[in-house]
């Protein structure tokens, strides 16, 4: 599975920032191609917040 990960920031203070991991269903190209489009979909109701950068990778497993 690819990950899309956001560096988002907040609008009203640029320097509070985190990392988002977004699952991406497609492959590591199809990220590369269509990531920003990706990115601007996740992001539709989060006025607060902008991307900073985003990346596509492998998806990072975790224990549930």
């Amino acid at each position: 599975m690819i990950s899309l990960t956001l560096l988002l920031c907040l609008n009203s203070n640029p320097t509070d920032c985190h990392k988002e991991d977004v699952a991406f269903d497609g492959s590591i190209m199809q990220c590369a191609l269509f990531g920003q489009a990706a990115a601007a979909n996740y992001m539709r109701g989060r006025p607060k917040w902008y991307v900073k950068q985003y990346r596509c990778g492998s998806a990072r497993l975790t224990d549930a």
